[in-house]
C-alpha cells in the first residue's frame, strides 16, 4: 500500500478567531459521510444449558464474560433542521471472555468463553443542540464465539452422568458465528470542522443457539449456548468533505479556529487494495489523513485501514482454510518536500484468524490486539524516477511487513513508473518473500492505479505467483 502520494500544491489561509461576546458562529453540519475508530470495554453473560443427546434444560454453567474491545465504523448521516437521520457499520475485535469456569456437573470440567469479534449494522435517529448530536440506533449484531472445554477428572465429581461418560483429559474445541439484535445510544460532539468524538452504549442479544463442541478425533457433543453483552465505547470520526455540507449556526462563547471548506485543500488519500496468491487472497480499505492542512505539507497525519481475506494450508487431513480481519488507527508526522515524502506512525491494531478445523499447533489464530509501528518514504531523485519503501511491525501475532520498489518514468513526464520490486512479511508462524515489477501511477480521472506481479515463496505453502491491484484517490 502506498500513502505517500504527490498532489498538487495548494495555499490556504488560517488564522484564529477568539469571540469575546455570544455570536452565531458557522459550524460543520452532520450531513455526509464519515469513519474512524473506538475502543472501549464489554461486559455480559454466558448460560450453558444441556440439550445432549436430549434437551433437558439442565443448566451445566452460567458465567460472566467481561474485556476490552477495538475496532472501526463507517456511517453515513443526512441531517434535516435538526434532526438526523443515519445508518452506521462498525466491526470490533474482542478480548471479552472468561477463562477456566466450572462447568457441568461431572469429570470437575473447566470451560473457556470469547466473542472474538462483534459487527454490527445500526440505524440511527438523533436531534442536535450546538455541536452535539443525542442519538440513539438499533439493528443487526454478529458474533464469532470460541469455546473449549477439558475434563480434568482431578476432584471428587462422578466421571460421567445420564449415561455420558467424561473425556478425561481430552479437549474440545467450538466455534460459531451467530446472529443478533442490538439497542444503544450516545452523544457525539464536533471538536474541529471535520472531527467529532462520542461515548455510546450498546446492548446486543444473541438468544440461544446450539454449539457443537469437537476434539478432532469421534469425541463429539452439543451445548445450548445463550448469550448478552453490554457494550461502552468512546470513539473518534473523520466527516468526509464529499460534495457540499449543510453549514449550521451555534450560538455561544468560543474560541474557535477559521476554516473555511477551501475545496482546493487535499486532506485525505482514500485507498484499497486486493492482493492475491497460492491458496490466499484479501483486500484492504482506507483512509490516510493530513488532520491540519493538507497532504502536501509536513504536519499531523492519521491512518485508519481495515482488512480481511481468506486462506489455506495443508494438514494431515487435507486442508485448514481459514478468514482473517484486521484493523489499525495510527498516528504520527509527515514530512513533505520538493521531492520526497516521509511518514512515521505509531499506534493500535487488531487482527483475528479463524480456522474451519482444529489445529493446536497454529499459534495464529483467534484476536490479538497490539501495538503497531509504520514508516514509509517516497523519493524522486530526478522528475523521471522514483523510490520508494515501506515498512510497519506488529506485536499482535509478531506481524511485519517490509516492501521497496524502484521505478523510471516511461511516458512523456506523466509520471507512470515502471521497475522492479521486493517484499517481505509474515508472523511468527510463517513467512513470505517476494520478487516481482510494478507499475505505479498509472492514472484514470482523479483516480490513481498500481498494479504489480510476480514471483512468492511461503514458507507454509511453497511457491507461486503473485499479483496485486491498489486504487487511490485525494480530495
Amino acid at each position: 500500500m502506498m500513502l505517500a502520494v504527490p498532489v498538487a500544491p495548494a495555499w490556504a489561509a488560517d488564522q484564529a478567531v477568539v469571540m469575546k461576546a455570544p455570536a452565531a458562529t458557522a459550524v460543520r453540519g452532520w450531513s455526509g459521510f464519515y469513519a474512524g475508530g473506538h475502543a472501549g470495554y464489554g461486559w455480559g453473560t454466558k448460560k450453558f444449558v444441556d440439550n445432549f443427546p436430549t434437551f433437558d434444560g439442565e443448566v451445566d454453567a452460567d458465567t460472566n464474560i467481561r474485556g476490552g474491545l477495538f475496532g472501526l465504523q463507517l456511517g453515513y448521516n443526512h441531517q434535516i433542521d435538526w434532526l438526523v437521520l443515519g445508518i452506521e457499520g462498525d466491526f470490533s475485535w474482542s478480548d471479552v471472555k472468561r477463562n477456566d469456569f466450572t462447568c457441568f456437573s461431572f469429570g470437575d470440567q473447566i470451560c473457556s468463553a470469547k466473542p472474538e469479534w462483534f459487527a454490527t449494522v445500526a440505524g440511527r435517529i438523533g436531534v442536535t443542540n450546538g455541536m452535539s448530536l443525542f442519538y440513539l440506533k438499533g439493528g443487526a449484531a454478529w458474533t464469532h464465539d470460541r469455546f473449549t472445554n477439558l475434563a480434568t477428572c482431578a476432584g471428587t465429581q462422578p466421571t460421567s452422568s445420564g449415561g455420558i461418560p467424561a473425556a478425561c483429559g481430552d479437549t474440545f474445541f467450538a466455534h460459531q458465528t451467530r446472529i443478533g439484535w442490538l439497542v444503544g445510544g450516545g452523544i457525539e460532539h464536533f471538536i474541529a470542522r471535520n472531527w467529532s468524538v462520542k461515548l455510546e452504549y450498546n446492548h446486543m442479544n444473541f438468544g440461544a443457539r446450539s454449539v457443537p463442541f469437537e476434539d478432532g478425533d469421534t469425541g463429539f457433543f452439543t451445548e445450548e449456548i445463550h448469550q448478552r453483552v453490554n457494550v461502552v465505547k468512546a470513539a473518534i470520526n473523520y466527516h468526509f468533505d464529499w460534495g457540499p455540507a449543510p453549514v449550521r449556526t451555534y450560538s455561544g462563547p468560543l474560541v474557535v479556529k477559521a476554516e473555511a471548506a477551501d475545496e482546493s485543500l487535499k486532506r485525505v488519500s482514500v485507498f484499497s487494495g486486493f492482493d492475491v496468491s497460492k491458496y490466499s487472497y484479501g483486500g484492504t480499505a482506507g483512509a490516510f489523513i493530513a488532520p491540519l492542512r493538507d497532504l502536501d505539507t509536513s504536519g499531523l497525519r492519521v491512518l485508519i485501514m481495515g482488512e480481511g481475506g481468506r486462506y489455506k494450508y495443508p494438514a494431515d487431513t487435507g486442508f485448514i482454510r481459514g478468514i482473517y480481519t484486521g484493523g489499525q488507527v495510527l498516528a504520527g508526522y509527515g514530512f513533505e518536500g520538493d521531492n520526497y515524502s516521509i511518514n512515521l506512525l505509531a499506534g493500535a491494531n487488531a487482527t483475528n484468524h479463524m480456522l474451519s478445523d482444529i489445529d493446536p499447533e497454529n499459534r495464529v489464530q483467534g484476536t490479538a490486539f497490539g501495538a503497531k509501528v509504520r514508516g514509509d518514504a517516497w523519493i524522486n531523485p530526478t522528475p523521471q524516477t522514483l523510490a520508494f519503501g515501506e515498512a510497519e511491525y506488529s506485536t499482535a501475532f509478531r506481524s511485519y511487513y517490509a516492501k521497496a520498489k524502484i521505478g523510471h518514468d516511461v511516458t512523456s513526464n506523466m509520471q507512470v513508473f515502471v521497475g522492479p520490486e521486493v517484499a517481505v512479511f509474515g508472523t511468527e508462524r510463517s513467512n513470505q518473500w517476494r520478487v516481482g515489477a510494478h507499475v505505479t501511477q498509472l492514472k484514470i480521472g482523479r483516480m490513481q492505479i498500481d498494479v504489480s506481479g510476480g514471483y512468492a515463496n511461503d514458507s507454509i505453502v511453497g511457491t507461486s505467483a503473485y499479483g496485486s491491484v491498489e486504487v487511490s484517490t485525494i480530495f
